[in-house]
């Protein structure tokens, strides 16, 4: 991950992105512990930890009844963009058409690789996007959706600094173009935790996995009202489910 070899080509019918090598080696050594932690053991055990166990009985948010439905529901035909790809499990289950083009965008090498080998064929995918979300992603192409499910609140807070990603993003948007996705929100946003859920969030937060203490329904849906035309959201237990639509460009 910290070499200095070019990105390599992540699915054997793929093209590679052509960022500069130097390029990737100092996202790489810079990731935050939010992405970091999409590596290793962790990838393994994400699934069933953490989409399912922990959105069940911790943030009350089952990934198959509100999340990969969601998601589904979201996804364009032609051309689609997810941003924070986990493991890849919402681009397997999330029952892509098989017309649509798909990119791929993280900070973290590890993660694209293990989410592009998920994608089910026959959607293509084109050359992934190593890249930081808070700045402004490095392509000028346009996409019909995009997606970022799980993504906000492993960003470096507080959550004024994680919204700027709004006023990226829509510019790598078609002026349809919709936006979905899912945060779960922090405990100062008036969501009581479970036990299991104040445990567990203790946890991640001290460790970094999360950053999300002061994120808040009212300021993310305040950022994506400024950038887009109709926005829609809704509170399942203490995930924020987030849609927006009508890219406003200036």
């Amino acid at each position: 991950m910290g070499s200095d070899l070019p990105l390599t080509k992540l699915r054997s019918n793929g093209s590679v992105n052509t960022t500069k090598s130097s390029s990737i080696t100092a996202i790489q050594n810079a990731l935050p512990p939010g992405a970091s932690s999409y590596s290793g053991w962790r990838l393994a055990i994400y699934d069933f930890w953490v989409l399912g166990v922990v959105n069940t009985f911790a943030w009350k948010c089952p990934t198959s009844k509100y999340l990969i439905p969601f998601f589904r529901d979201n996804v364009s035909a032609t051309t689609h963009l997810d941003i924070g790809v986990g493991t890849g499990y919402f681009l397997e289950h999330g029952g892509i058409p098989t017309t649509t083009h798909v990119v791929l965008c993280d900070i973290s090498i590890s993660a694209l690789k293990t989410a592009t080998d998920r994608v089910p064929p026959p959607v293509q995918v084109g050359p992934p996007l190593v890249a930081d979300i808070l700045q402004p992603l490095p392509t000028d192409d346009k996409f019909a959706s995009v997606s970022m499910f799980y993504l906000l609140h492993c960003l470096p807070g507080p959550v004024q600094r994680k919204v700027v990603i709004f006023d990226h993003i829509k510019h790598n948007m078609t002026p349809d173009g919709v936006l979905a996705g899912a945060t779960v929100l922090g405990p100062r946003s008036g969501w009581v935790d479970s036990w299991f859920g104040a445990l567990l969030r203790g946890f991640v937060v001290r460790d970094g996995i999360m950053d999300n203490l002061d994120d808040n329904a009212e300021s993310i849906t305040a950022a994506l009202q400024k950038n887009f035309e109709e926005v829609e959201s809704e509170i399942v237990g203490t995930v924020l489910l987030f849609k927006a639509k009508y890219p406003r460009y200036t």
